[in-house]
């Protein structure tokens, strides 16, 4: 995770100089409330946490553009007695953007794409310790608007959902993101 992480954020240094020189490039920051939901044998139930995102896109024409970033959807732990779960699970996205801009202020935003989500699961239960980590590709959406403070800057507000980020043994975790955040277009 740790590399990864690394290499993200060189990449990013790496692209920056490049962004600065392209219009249409953009950078942006969420945070916001996921929600992870588990199911399988050992029964089922849902978790909100703080999860965050950071992000880069590019807008190719004022409707179309493209999109890839990093999410973290925070850790899930619940303990009784001596028994213990935990889920911990962040995402690499890459989506195709569409803007409906409705007037110079406003604009309404789709995306639709595909996530490399990586699920730590840890089921510690009457002696029993399972451990599990796993990558999952799925399919990605997400709705948002955007409100331009100015020229460059605009505030955000979006749903994402990553669907199964976890489908192992029967268990599944599913996960979302509602947040807001600021975008930085260059």
């Amino acid at each position: 995770m740790k590399k990864q992480l690394f290499a993200a954020v060189v990449g990013a240094a790496l692209a920056f100089p490049l962004f600065a020189q392209a219009e249409g490039a953009y950078i942006g920051a969420n945070v916001g409330r996921s929600e992870l939901k588990l199911s399988g044998d050992f029964g089922s139930g849902k978790d909100n946490k703080t999860g965050y995102k950071a992000y880069a896109g590019y807008d190719f024409t004022q409707n179309f553009g493209a999109e890839a970033g990093y999410v973290n959807f925070g850790k899930v732990k619940d303990s009784e007695n001596n028994d213990s779960l935990s889920v911990d699970t962040s995402a690499f996205y890459v989506a195709a953007t569409g803007t409906l801009p409705l007037n110079e202020q406003f604009s309404l935003f789709a995306k639709a794409g595909v996530s490399q989500n990586r699920t730590k699961f840890n089921v510690d239960a009457m002696g029993f310790n399972f451990n599990v980590s796993k990558n999952k590709t799925a399919a990605l959406f997400g709705i948002g608007a955007a409100y331009n403070i100015n020229k460059n800057l605009s505030a955000v507000a979006e749903y994402e959902n990553f669907g199964k980020t976890l489908s192992v043994n029967g268990a599944t975790v599913k996960a979302d993101l509602l947040s807001i955040g600021l975008r930085y277009k260059f």
